[in-house]
């Protein structure tokens, strides 16, 4: 497999039990290749930001972005969009990639992204949890059911082949990444993962799918409040009419 050159946006909210163990297993898994992490943090106070300023000292390809979330519940669009605008800006990564830090996400799944894209000819990978042989390990059923509805409910809106809407493990190119910034996020909580999708179906970038082991939080609790799954549900149908309406269309 050919070293990897990644930029990597981590999105926290007090993940500070858990940003060692990333750190250390992107710096195993990825070591032989050129990567940065961007850690952009949405005011934790549970000294997260201190202990990745103290990462950052000894190592220079981790760097700190600081956000203020703009309200409750979830705000993941807003934190990846921003982790997405900064890796374009400050560095010149080939790929992009979104890793959670609650142990959901393997590193090393990014080099098999990367590998994929090459050998493919993609333009965005998506770890996905409904393809075959991909695993789901932790997850409580209610989630699981939920989870899948959400995402049958996609298919039939917007494109049938696309089976993993909602996870927000990727790896896509730079061309991929900066399409994103010359469209406005219609929303700033989980749902921007489907306008992600959007953009990129209605660009006809190529996107292709493969099997992930998702591990259910291992640490801290969910960002997620009760009202973001409502929520997500009709800003998910919002984005789906949008994108049928040509709405991000070049």
């Amino acid at each position: 497999m050919s070293p990897v050159d990644v930029g990597i946006c981590v999105p926290v909210l007090n993940e500070r039990a858990a940003l060692g163990a990333l750190f250390d297993d992107i710096e195993l898994r990825l070591g032989g290749g050129r990567y940065t992490v961007c850690v952009v943090d949405d005011g934790s106070t549970d000294g997260t930001v201190e202990f990745v300023e103290e990462r950052a000292r000894r190592d220079p390809r981790i760097a700190l972005l600081k956000r203020r979330k703009s309200g409750p519940g979830c705000r993941r669009g807003a934190a990846t969009r921003a982790g997405v605008e900064w890796l374009l800006a400050h560095t010149d990564h080939a790929f992009f990639s979104d890793v959670d830090a609650d142990g959901a996400h393997r590193p090393e799944e990014v080099a098999e992204g990367v590998a994929l894209a090459l050998s493919a000819g993609a333009d965005v990978v998506i770890a996905s949890k409904y393809v075959p042989g991909a695993v789901v390990t932790g997850r409580p059923l209610a989630r699981r059911a939920g989870s899948r509805a959400y995402n049958l409910m996609l298919r039939a809106l917007m494109e049938w082949r696309i089976r993993d809407y909602s996870n927000s493990f990727r790896v896509y190119r730079r061309a991929a990444a900066a399409l994103l910034l010359r469209y406005d996020a219609i929303y700033d909580t989980p749902v921007y993962l489907i306008e992600m999708v959007a953009i990129w179906l209605s660009h006809g970038l190529r996107i292709v799918e493969r099997p992930t082991l998702y591990v259910e939080r291992q640490s801290g609790a969910s960002k997620v409040i009760a009202t973001d799954f409502l929520r997500g549900a009709a800003g998910a149908a919002r984005v789906a009419a949008a994108y049928r309406l040509g709405r991000f269309r070049p």
